[in-house]
């Protein structure tokens, strides 16, 4: 069962949830039922033994506690924790990371993006499956590959 991060958007104060959950998307949608704000998954972390995780993580921002598992705490503050959980940790995808949304002055491609909460790049997490293991270069190949999802790309077909 992971470990996820849930924040409200909207709201000039930050909320953000962290609990566990098998079904997380089940969950946001439970938790969003009478809340007029809108709910975003920002990621998840699969932990060995993730009652004492979680708890360690409500320890950790326990002055920041604004009621039961809700936090008065910015996104980007759990960016360093799922990063440094590698392959067990995972960012949620908002959209289709690569749909093309337009071209900047200089012509240079501009996509969707695959996190609107936080500034992380393919090499910290695969923009396909959004594990935190990045995405890594193979010499031997000329790829960029996943170690979660074994995607092999050369970005190419997303590009142009």
């Amino acid at each position: 069962m992971p470990v996820y991060f849930i924040v409200e958007c909207g709201n000039a104060r930050k909320a953000l949830k962290i609990g566990r959950a098998t079904d997380i998307q089940k969950r946001r949608r439970n938790l969003q039922t009478g809340n007029p704000a809108e709910l975003l998954i920002i990621g998840w972390i699969v932990a060995e033994d993730e009652v004492a995780f979680e708890h360690a993580l409500h320890q950790r921002f326990q002055h920041q506690r604004r009621g039961g598992e809700w936090f008065e705490i910015e996104p980007a503050d759990i960016q360093p924790i799922l990063l440094r959980a590698g392959i067990r940790g995972f960012v949620a995808k908002n959209a289709d990371a690569f749909e093309i949304i337009g071209y900047d002055r200089d012509g240079i491609t501009e996509f969707v993006g695959i996190w609107d909460w936080g500034d992380l790049e393919y090499e910290e997490c695969c923009p396909f499956c959004g594990c935190c293991c990045g995405i890594h270069y193979q010499e031997v190949s000329s790829l960029h590959h996943c170690l979660n999802c074994d995607t092999l790309t050369d970005f190419e077909e997303v590009m142009f």
